[in-house]
């Protein structure tokens, strides 16, 4: 608010006339007609009588009025040394969050860092598959002899001896293998082989990275726009 409004609304609060307010004062109703309206501001001198007569606390008066107003009482000394207070506080709190955003952003980035340093983990897997079961007796590459077009001993086709097996392997066997089974024993040949990718075990430090960059930015906001 106004000065001119803190006074009147203090008079007004203490259910004082203009002139009965004036008289307190020791100042002419006219002046504090214009002190009301904004029309004038006080001397340090009226400044005082107003303070005395009103009870007036300076730092009340600080938090209600204008900042603006308050430049327009700067000549006054209990005014002046408020507003050197306030100013020094407010560097202080500046100061503080600049300070903290600039921590903030520097563990960020190292965090970004550190994760960036750590490459991702790789794990192959490899795919195997099996046509069927082989006889003992019979050829390691009877399958192979099916394909194209040839019987077996019991004069059967490949469409017959299907029987698909399929093994996933975190470790290379070589393009095939055989392992025994009921009946004879199967070979497994290699068909397919897959790449998993696994973050490292520190890849979770880019959400923490992220998260305090943002805050630093946040400190800067508020060290430039919150007063």
């Amino acid at each position: 608010m106004k000065f001119g409004d803190y006074l009147r609304q203090i008079r007004e609060h203490n259910g004082w006339t203009q002139p009965e307010a004036a008289a307190r004062a020791n100042i002419e109703q006219s002046y504090l007609s214009k002190l009301e309206t904004g029309k004038s501001y006080p001397s340090e001198d009226i400044f005082g009588r107003l303070v005395k007569a009103y009870a007036i606390d300076v730092a009340d008066l600080s938090q209600k009025v204008f900042s603006a107003e308050l430049d327009k009482l700067r000549e006054i000394g209990d005014v002046r040394a408020l507003l050197l207070r306030r100013g020094q506080n407010e560097t202080r709190f500046q100061r503080a969050w600049l300070i903290a955003g600039l921590v903030m952003i520097m563990l960020g980035g190292g965090l970004f860092g550190l994760a960036y340093s750590v490459p991702e983990g790789a794990h192959m897997h490899y795919l195997y598959r099996s046509e069927g079961v082989i006889k003992q007796g019979e050829s390691p590459m009877l399958f192979e002899f099916l394909a194209v077009g040839g019987p077996d001993s019991e004069n059967r086709t490949l469409s017959d001896r299907l029987d698909y097996d399929f093994k996933e392997l975190d470790s290379n066997k070589g393009p095939s293998f055989v392992e025994q089974t009921d009946g004879g024993f199967r070979k497994y040949t290699l068909y397919d082989q897959q790449r998993e990718s696994r973050p490292s075990a520190i890849s979770w430090h880019y959400s923490f990275g992220v998260m305090f960059i943002f805050g630093g930015l946040a400190c800067f906001y508020i060290s430039r726009r919150w007063r």
